[in-house]
């Protein structure tokens, strides 16, 4: 049970407890009374009886000193819950046993109600004339209070006292309790917990929380601990990636850089012939244009990884933007004996970086490149979210490829070179994996950023890219996207 609602019970508990107890003893005293009241009609109707014959005389009507009064009605009754009134037939009252003061009461309201005997809840009165030669000479009122009854209501209203004084602290000890194992226990268990994870970075774990609120705190607080422990793993990640990224760019670029070096050294010397130096300053401008490429590669990557980069996407014409983008790639595949063959199928509207777009295509297009032998095929095709897939895509890649596509867009490009084994397919994403035939000559190396630097373009698309490797044919590396639809802003 949630905390608010055992709040809510209680209190309810809290405030039907006074009404309860109050309508408890309406019950018991009406039951009381249902009890006694034919009982002392019968018995109060009697006592009265008794007193009346003492009443009977005129002399009581007469006005005479209150000591004498008192002297002779006591002679009659010592009872202390009997009291009398005694009128003159002109409603002058010259008697009253209970009070000095004594008032001349109106003939017709004296005279109404007369012979009515009124049982109360307090006392039984009656009201009666006293007659001498068929003539009123007098009217007494007598009232017996029913004590024994009075007595009794009093005892109950303690007894529901006292009854509700104990299921008051009944229930105060059970919010005191409930409170103490609902709320004190398990806030103190969660503060320890977020003492010890913040002073010791342990992972604390409630395995018993209730399903209340704080059983929901302490769910949010496991998780918060997961997302600090994913944050730290990532940060000792990033700076895992940034030695590496050092490391590795500290080996690429001192091969270039000697040779640099070397070459420059050579051409400031004599004994050169011009042939010579002509292939010189080529290699010089070779080497030049690799330590740049790996420059840009490196900034590049560090411009992804850093957080405070904003990537501007506009809302570009899809068919004009994949047109501008497949440029060029024709010449670069017939330079290198290979054919290249592109698809475009997409109609509407995509939001695309255009210099991160060509940069992504650039890093496919060249690593297809320089894996593709001579003579073989390179495709790429940009497919609309409903359009189907190519022919020419691997079989092998086609059914896994359509259960990922979700109603995307594609952007593909698949090449007929050597296949990469499976368990590295994950690696080729990571910075600086190379092949080992990048590693071959100077002039297969590479920074080993280019399919991490895509992997990452994809991702500030809001895409994502997949590879399939398939031993025997090639590879196929697929972007997909979001197209714009009507109505989104």
């Amino acid at each position: 049970m949630k905390i608010r609602t055992w709040l809510m019970i209680t209190y309810l508990l809290v405030m039907i407890l006074p009404l309860a107890g109050a309508y408890g003893f309406f019950l018991w005293v009406q039951e009381w009374n249902h009890e006694k009241r034919v009982a002392d009609t019968f018995e109060l109707t009697e006592r009265i009886h008794e007193l009346e014959a003492s009443l009977q005389s005129v002399d009581w009507y007469e006005r005479r000193p209150r000591e004498e009064f008192n002297r002779e009605w006591e002679a009659v009754t010592n009872d202390s819950d009997v009291a009398v009134k005694l009128f003159r037939s002109d409603g002058l009252m010259v008697y009253n046993s209970e009070s000095n003061d004594l008032r001349i009461e109106p003939r017709q309201s004296l005279l109404q109600g007369l012979y009515h005997y009124d049982l109360s809840f307090q006392s039984l009165s009656v009201k009666k004339p006293v007659f001498v030669d068929g003539e009123i000479k007098g009217i007494y009122d007598i009232r017996i209070d029913r004590s024994e009854w009075v007595e009794g209501v009093k005892n109950r209203r303690i007894g529901i006292l006292a009854l509700s004084g104990v299921l008051f602290l009944l229930i105060y000890s059970g919010v005191l309790w409930m409170l103490h194992r609902k709320w004190n226990l398990p806030l103190k268990r969660l503060i320890s917990g977020m003492d010890r994870f913040a002073d010791y970075q342990t992972t604390v774990r409630f395995p018993d929380k209730k399903k209340d609120e704080l059983g929901q705190l302490m769910t949010h607080f496991e998780s918060m601990q997961e997302q600090v422990e994913a944050a730290n793993r990532e940060t000792v990640r990033e700076q895992e990636e940034k030695q590496l990224m050092m490391a590795s760019f500290s080996h690429d670029i001192k091969t270039p850089l000697t040779s640099l070096q070397t070459y420059a050294e050579a051409l400031q010397g004599e004994g050169l012939t011009e042939q010579e130096r002509k292939e010189y300053l080529q290699i010089l401008a070779g080497k030049s244009n690799h330590l740049k490429g790996l420059i840009e590669d490196l900034t590049t990557f560090a411009k992804f990884q850093s957080s405070s980069y904003e990537m501007e996407r506009p809302e570009v014409d899809a068919e004009e933007f994949f047109d501008m983008l497949f440029e060029g790639y024709d010449e670069m595949a017939r330079a290198r004996g290979v054919l290249f063959l592109k698809e475009e199928r997409i109609e509407g509207t995509v939001r695309m970086s255009a210099r991160e777009m060509i940069r992504y295509l650039d890093n496919l297009m060249s690593n297809a490149l320089r894996y593709t032998p001579e003579g073989k095929t390179i495709f790429a095709a940009v497919l609309g979210e409903k359009e189907p897939l190519p022919g020419w895509v691997f079989p092998e890649a086609a059914e896994e490829m359509f259960q990922e596509r979700k109603g995307r867009a594609l952007l593909l490009v698949q090449n007929e070179g050597p296949a990469i084994a499976e368990q590295q397919l994950e690696s080729v994403l990571k910075p600086f994996y190379q092949g080992e035939a990048s590693r071959t000559s100077d002039d297969g190396k590479q920074s080993g950023l280019g399919l991490s630097i895509a992997h990452m373009i994809a991702e500030s698309h809001e895409g994502e890219m997949k590879l399939w490797s398939v031993p025997g044919r090639g590879m196929i590396i697929a972007m997909l996207f979001n197209q714009v639809h009507e109505g989104e802003g």
